[in-house]
């Protein structure tokens, strides 16, 4: 043991630094088994934050009484197709993985180190194909940690030199990899069977969230049900929250944790939306300022309490619903701050039960023009006989939602949201574009029908966004869009004073509406 420290312990003054010593012993870590010698090789690995000189993440895997270490200058990637350098540096002391703090200028290393995952790793083949593996530069494994699941790879690259080798961290094509870049709206995903469910159910949950509004608090809200848990830890609605005063917006400050406290006081009246709808979710690791990535799927562990649904997506991991308020709370955790849901109930979900008109300006639109877009979207709905309810994006823009009884398949509601579009950007071309790119949107707005499509998906009402600020989408009614002054008025810290304000629900009515869109509707669009 001591010559596999040598390297570690000669770049070290322990007077001088908190690190600990080659022969510290470690603190038992959660899921990890001594000397990582288990049947199937298991044992602890950790990712440290390290913001040194540069800014990077430690990797290390427990193996043969060490920490086999390397220095990944970028956070790890859940996109297979994304090649992380991974610089292969000393072996560090097992007690390093619940090493935490500041190392002091002017010795090895100095900056903040910070444990971003921990877990186990298992190796491919056990521990004896492991040593092989290691020797031989290509390391196959299983990562089950708070953050990093499913299989990974790391790889020695040929363009090494002789003092620091060369690696490459990669994660394999599985169930929990993700596109990182994967739009908010999807493409149509392959059909699936369908179920039913009485119509009333959309009732009694809208009605469940008026009469709970007065119980939600965001952020600001006192923290009665959190207790800590150890240190740098809390524990919110029974689920465990790590990091919880990390910043992750840099320009309100809100931290980790008052994501969580507005989560969980939102609960009543997010869950309704939510309503049996698979859910997508955009979760930003390093904080809204930095990479994100969309999830649709997800196995266990992750998201422990989420409801899965296996037999809607074929070929693909479960799909989600989030239907407690642990499950809420454990998204937050896994730093998801998006919660994007479908236009159909898992119960039916060929039968969508609502039709979203996106309007989505050119920046440099003045907000009122925006407003005018949205009554004239209405206007012409009521024309074809629908009655529509607004919500702000969180975003650029407003929603106009049309609620359905669940008669028409996706194909049908997708025409008719598109035909509708189609007829106000040919009306008014100088003001609506019916399509997609920046250029086709310059001075005017984008009405985008494609939310309406199978597998896309449009941010929930109460739902925040992973935008500076943490905007939050807020529903509306018609008699207050004009005094509203932009779509991201409301966020996780100011959304109070709007709940306090409302006396009414602003959707009074949409959970009792009966529409169905009629061929003499579709008809009837090219007169209006």
């Amino acid at each position: 043991m001591k010559r596999k420290l040598e390297v570690y312990e000669s770049k070290r003054r322990f007077e001088n630094t908190p690190e600990p010593r080659g022969n510290a012993q470690p603190r038992k870590a959660r899921g990890r088994r001594e000397g990582g010698d288990g049947g199937d090789g298991a044992a602890s690995y950790v990712i440290q934050r390290h913001d040194a000189r540069t800014l990077h993440y430690d990797f290390r895997l427990e193996l043969d009484g060490a920490l086999k270490s390397w220095a990944v200058p970028k956070e790890p990637s859940l996109d297979p197709s994304v090649k992380r350098l991974a610089v292969h540096v000393e072996d560090h002391p097992l007690a390093y993985g619940s090493f935490e703090g500041r190392i002091p200028e002017g010795n090895y290393g100095a900056g903040n180190v910070e444990i971003w995952d921990r877990g186990t790793w298992r190796p491919e083949g056990g521990l004896g194909a492991a040593r092989e593996g290691y020797a031989q530069g290509k390391l196959k494994f299983t990562l089950d940690g708070d953050r990093l699941h499913g299989g990974w790879a790391l790889v020695r690259s040929p363009m090494g030199d002789a003092k620091q080798e060369r690696w490459l961290l990669i994660k394999q094509r599985d169930d929990e990899a993700a596109d990182e870049a994967a739009p908010a709206s999807t493409a149509p995903e392959r059909r699936a069977g369908r179920k039913t469910e009485p119509d009333a159910k959309r009732e009694a949950k809208h009605d469940t969230a008026r009469d709970t509004k007065r119980d939600a608090r965001p952020a600001s809200a006192p923290a009665r049900r959190t207790r800590r848990a150890a240190e740098g830890e809390a524990e919110v609605a029974g689920v465990r929250i790590t990091h919880p005063e990390r910043v992750i917006d840099e320009q309100s400050g809100l931290r980790k944790i008052d994501l969580v406290h507005y989560i969980e006081a939102i609960a009543p009246l997010l869950l309704p939306q939510l309503d049996q709808r698979p859910v997508s979710l955009v979760r930003a690791p390093r904080g809204v300022s930095g990479e994100q990535f969309f999830q649709r799927h997800a196995k266990p562990p992750q998201i422990p309490h989420a409801v899965r649904h296996a037999d809607l997506d074929p070929g693909h991991a479960p799909l989600l619903t989030l239907e407690s308020v642990a499950a809420l709370v454990d998204a937050a955790q896994m730093d998801a701050i998006d919660l994007h849901t479908w236009n159909a109930s898992t119960t039916n979900i060929e039968k969508p039960d609502r039709i979203i008109f996106d309007l989505d300006p050119d920046p440099a639109l003045d907000w009122g023009r925006v407003i005018e877009a949205a009554h004239q979207t209405r206007e012409l709905l009521e024309r074809l006989g629908l009655r529509a309810w607004c919500k702000t994006s969180g975003g650029k823009g407003l929603h106009v939602v049309v609620p359905l009884a669940r008669h028409a398949g996706w194909d049908e509601a997708l025409d008719f949201a598109h035909a509708v579009t189609d007829r106000m950007a040919a009306q008014m071309p100088e003001r609506f574009s019916a399509k997609m790119g920046a250029q086709n949107r310059k001075g005017r707005i984008f009405l985008d029908y494609l939310r309406n499509a199978r597998g896309a998906s449009t941010i929930a009402a109460y739902s925040p966004r992973a935008r500076p600020g943490l905007p939050v989408s807020v529903p509306l009614r018609w008699d207050e869009l004009d005094a509203t002054t932009a779509g991201d008025q409301w966020n996780i810290a100011n959304l109070h004073e709007r709940l306090d304000a409302m006396t009414g629900d602003p959707w009074d009515g949409y959970g009792r509406a009966r529409q169905r869109i009629s061929a003499a509707m579709r008809e009837q669009i090219d007169a209006v």
